[in-house]
């Protein structure tokens, strides 16, 4: 009798420790469920709370190794704050010829934003070169976002072909050279690339170095580097956020 009593117990025993170990199972998976359920409501709070937001915002990578799934959460997260224009850099153009996993990245990190329909984005890739422009869409909202995908080819060489097209005007005489002002050579980069300046550049890697990103745009944008863009958290991005709408710009006064 106490012999069954005994393994009664232990059976129990055994039992309660399966069930616990069920519950603790799923509570991390619950926890990420509630977290990616409000992330997007986070997100938007947050946003409400900075004193200024960038209408564009750069990504600089000069990094040997690219993690397309971070590079698409900063993406998502940027989308998601009301930022209108986003464009990432490398100098090599490794990220345009890897414009698929980027699209594909962005796709998942956006469904992991629980979206109400009025705030929803509908994101624009565009993959610039100098013969076409490839234009990708993921998902669908009132709102647009466009994502320009750039390199060495966007900057200074953009830079360099403006001048060659207003250097054979002149020499054509199809333009006078008093008609080249800093704010005509303004207007032909912009219709170029369709985009306004930059406001605020996070620069990833080990260099200082801009690497030729569109030198002619960001004479007022607001730079600020970060050791790395692999494995940057959300709090970590907020936190540059916060940064750019703290920084006081007196545009030379």
């Amino acid at each position: 009798m106490l012999r069954m009593l005994v393994l009664r117990l232990i059976h129990y025993v055994i039992a309660l420790g399966e069930f616990a170990f069920g519950v603790l199972k799923y509570i991390p998976q619950y926890e990420l469920l509630f977290a990616k359920k409000h992330l997007a409501s986070k997100v938007e709070a947050d946003a409400k709370k900075l004193r200024k937001l960038p209408l564009h915002v750069g990504f600089l990578v000069i990094e040997n190794e690219m993690s397309y799934k971070d590079l698409a959460n900063l993406i998502v997260w940027s989308v998601t704050m009301g930022i209108s224009y986003v464009s990432v850099y490398d100098m090599n153009g490794e990220i345009k010829r890897n414009s698929g996993n980027l699209q594909k990245e962005v796709e998942r990190s956006k469904e992991n934003m629980v979206y109400n329909d009025s705030v929803s984005h509908e994101i624009q890739i565009f993959t610039h070169s100098p013969q076409y422009t490839e234009k990708m869409a993921v998902g669908r909202g009132m709102k647009k976002a466009s994502v320009h995908l750039l390199s060495a080819e966007d900057g200074c060489h953009s830079l360099v072909q403006v001048a060659r097209n207003l250097s054979r005007k002149v020499a054509a005489q199809q333009s006078l050279v008093s008609d080249i002002t800093p704010a005509s050579v303004t207007a032909l980069i912009h219709d170029s690339h369709q985009f306004p300046d930059p406001d605020l550049l996070l620069t990833f890697g080990p260099t200082l170095s801009l690497l030729g990103y569109l030198p002619w745009q960001i004479r007022l944008t607001e730079i600020i580097h970060v050791a790395s863009h692999k494995g940057l958290s959300y709090e970590g991005f907020i936190s540059s956020l916060h940064s750019y709408a703290n920084t006081l710009q007196r545009f030379g006064k």
